[in-house]
């Protein structure tokens, strides 16, 4: 029989679990309380939630939002921290790598983002990828140098119209 805190628990984990987009896993062992709160500063910047919690309640509350825990198994030993990020699933993985090396302590295991299991290789190699924003930025830049091109070739015909009716108008008022 569980008892009531645990319960209440698995109950709130539920909930943060149903709404993140992407939930990051790391080793948080011997890291300094000042540096868990600018980690948590970090996270909440990036609309995400820092939370610690025991393992085996973590797994309950996974399983229980039909969250495939089979690969995470293997991560979800020792101190672990769990980052729930709720608007962009890959936007707090920047800051968080970037954490993790300046202060060598936290160690990313593994990450389910929109549903699909990465590992902290995989974690690391995405975080490297640009944002969404900028991804859209440059899918329009590509899309538009095109619709420019075409458009300078066209212009450009109607600049070389008028610079054969001003030479023509040149030539005839130089002849009188």
């Amino acid at each position: 029989m569980p008892n009531q805190k645990n319960t209440e628990t698995v109950k709130v984990l539920r909930e943060k679990v149903s709404k993140a987009k992407s939930i990051i896993f790391a080793d948080f062992k011997g890291l300094a309380a000042n540096n868990a709160s600018d980690l948590r500063q970090q996270m909440h910047d990036q609309n995400a939630e820092v939370s610690v919690s025991k393992n085996t309640l973590l797994k309950i509350a996974l399983n229980e939002e039909k969250v495939a825990t089979d690969k995470l198994e293997e991560h979800l030993k020792g101190n672990t921290v769990a980052i729930f990020s709720y608007d962009d699933a890959i936007a707090p993985l920047k800051p968080l790598v970037e954490f993790a090396k300046k202060f060598e302590l936290l160690k990313i295991k593994a990450a389910v983002i929109n549903g699909i299991f990465a590992d902290a290789a995989q974690v690391d190699t995405i975080s490297k990828l640009p944002s969404r924003e900028q991804l859209i930025a440059q899918v329009i830049g590509t899309m538009k140098s095109p619709l420019s091109g075409f458009v300078n070739v066209l212009s450009g015909s109607k600049r070389k119209f008028v610079y054969a009716i001003k030479a023509i108008a040149d030539a005839k008022g130089g002849a009188q």
